[in-house]
C-alpha cells in the first residue's frame, strides 16, 4: 500500500517537476532583464528614440533607408503603409529589436549572433573565423555559441574580419589556379612528347624499291607503284653507268700498253726474209 502511493504521488509531482525544470533560475532571468534595460537606455541615449515613437521616426532615428527590408526584419509587413504610423509600443517592438532589426539589414547579422550563426552564413571555418577574432586555441569551442554582445565584440570588428578574410581566399585562389595552369600545361607537354616517341614504336618499315634488270638491258621485276616513267629512267641511267665503266676500261688498256721498238718489231715481222737474205750471201 505504502509502494503504490509512493507511485502515485511520483507521478503526479512529475509535470511540476518538468515545468521547474524548463524555468530559468530567478537570478539569470534577472541578470538578463537587468542587461536589456540596460541596452535600451543606451539605445535611447545614443538614438533617441524610445518605445512611444512611431515607425517612421524611428526609421529616420536610426538613419534606415530601406524601410521595407526592416519592417520585414521586424517581422511587419512591408508594403503595409498603415503600420508606418504606429508606435513601437503598438507593435509590441522594443526599440532594442528595432535596433537589432536596422543591423540586421545593413550587416545580414546583428550583436545577438552567435559565432558559429556568422560563420556558417558568410561561409567561414568557425575555427578559422575564431582565430580572426583573436581566440587562437582550435580547441576552445566557448565562442562557437557565444554573441557577439557577450564577447564584446563590435560589428564593424566582425566586418574587418570577414572583408579580410575574403581577400585571403582571393589571392589563395589565384595562387591555386596559377599552380593548377602550370601542372595541366606540363602535363601536356609531357603528353605530347609521350605521343611523339610511341609513333617510332613497332613502326613497319617501308620496302625498299628495287627494280631488277637483265644482262641484256630488259626489265624483269619492278614495283607496282613505280611509274614507266621511273622504270625508263632509271635503266637508261644504268646503261649509260656501264657504257661509262667500259670506256673508262678501255682508256686504261690504252694508256697502260707494253712498250715496243718500231725497229724491232719490224725485224721480228721480216725474219723469213732475213734468213733468205742470209742464206744467199753465204752462197
Amino acid at each position: 500500500m505504502m509502494i503504490r502511493n509512493a507511485i502515485i504521488t511520483l507521478i503526479l509531482l512529475m509535470p511540476l517537476m518538468i515545468f521547474a525544470q524548463g524555468q530559468p533560475a530567478p537570478g539569470t532571468q534577472a541578470e538578463a532583464d537587468s542587461l536589456l534595460l540596460a541596452r535600451e537606455q543606451e539605445i535611447q541615449s545614443e538614438y533617441g528614440f524610445r518605445d512611444s515613437n512611431t515607425l517612421t521616426d524611428v526609421a529616420k532615428k536610426l538613419e534606415i533607408e530601406d524601410l521595407s527590408s526592416w519592417k520585414m526584419a521586424l517581422g511587419l509587413e512591408p508594403d503595409n503603409k498603415v503600420l508606418d504610423n504606429m508606435t513601437l509600443r503598438k507593435l509590441a517592438i522594443t526599440p532594442y529589436r528595432a535596433l537589432l532589426a536596422q543591423q540586421t539589414v545593413l550587416y545580414a547579422y546583428n550583436e545577438m549572433s552567435t559565432i558559429s550563426e556568422i560563420a556558417f552564413k558568410f561561409s567561414i571555418p568557425v575555427k578559422k573565423f575564431k582565430a580572426l577574432l583573436g581566440n587562437h586555441d582550435p580547441l576552445d569551442t566557448s565562442w562557437d555559441n557565444t554573441s557577439l554582445q557577450a564577447l564584446g565584440i563590435s560589428l564593424d570588428t566582425v566586418q574587418a574580419v570577414k572583408q579580410e578574410f575574403e581577400e585571403d581566399i582571393l589571392s589563395y585562389g589565384g595562387s591555386v589556379l596559377i599552380v593548377g595552369v602550370l601542372v595541366v600545361f606540363l602535363a601536356l607537354i609531357l603528353t605530347s612528347i609521350v605521343i611523339s616517341q610511341l609513333v617510332h614504336l613497332n613502326r613497319k618499315s617501308s620496302k625498299e624499291s628495287i627494280i631488277k634488270v637483265s644482262s641484256s638491258g630488259q626489265v624483269k621485276s619492278a614495283p607496282k607503284n613505280i611509274s614507266s616513267n621511273v622504270i625508263v629512267a632509271a635503266v637508261t641511267a644504268l646503261h649509260m653507268h656501264k657504257m661509262d665503266i667500259e670506256e673508262r676500261r678501255r682508256m686504261v688498256l690504252t694508256f697502260r700498253r707494253t712498250p715496243t721498238n718500231q725497229w724491232r718489231a719490224s725485224a721480228v715481222l721480216s725474219m723469213p726474209n732475213r734468213e733468205m737474205t742470209s742464206v744467199r750471201r753465204s752462197q
